[in-house]
């Protein structure tokens, strides 16, 4: 008994070996390229095509401790107060109030303006202290926002922000507080 096989055309293994080879340039120029593409833009992004944003739809629901990035409110946020954050007489960092008119938020963000630090960064706002990865990290400074507080009415107090900048781990940490303050009738 013999067995015929059949066999492909010179043309046709030419042409699936230059889409294999297509194939695996693409993936590597996407490996090349993806880590320069910022992870929060990308959750934005997804966020975005999911679900209602708070600056869509400003509401408790929507807003109350979100990511103001994440939100699309950082886009026409004002930086309503700010105070240094000093360690032995040298400003280290700052803590800033920021608020959305757009999205009715309010929320703070501390700077570590530290070269190279890698100290922990905690940022407190409505009494509660977030301390994690910095949100954005650049050449000169690392920034760790906090989440949003909703502006339910026009009178709301504004609660107080304090940004902390751990030094060794062991002293106490430097840092500063903005008070907490009422807006009349904004």
């Amino acid at each position: 008994m013999t067995t015929n096989v059949a066999r492909l055309p010179r043309r046709v293994l030419v042409g699936l070996g230059g889409m294999l080879i297509a194939l695996i340039l693409a993936g590597g120029l996407a490996l090349i390229t993806l880590p320069q593409f910022s992870p929060r833009a990308l959750a934005a992004s997804l966020q975005q095509a999911a679900g209602t944003t708070c600056a869509q739809a400003p509401t408790m629901a929507h807003c109350n401790n979100q990511d103001p990035e994440l939100q699309g409110c950082a886009a026409d946020a004002q930086t309503i107060d700010q105070a240094d954050i000093r360690e032995n007489g040298f400003t280290i960092g700052s803590v800033e109030r920021r608020y959305s008119q757009r999205c009715h938020c309010w929320w703070g963000r501390v700077f570590d303006q530290r070269i190279g630090s890698q100290a922990n960064m905690y940022i407190t706002i409505a009494g509660t202290t977030l301390s994690a990865a910095p949100t954005f990290v650049g050449n000169h400074d690392r920034i760790l926002y906090s989440p949003m507080v909703f502006d339910a009415t026009p009178t709301q107090q504004v609660p107080a922000i304090t940004g902390t900048l751990s030094i060794d781990g062991i002293t106490r940490p430097p840092e500063a507080t903005l008070p907490a303050i009422t807006i009349a009738g904004k």
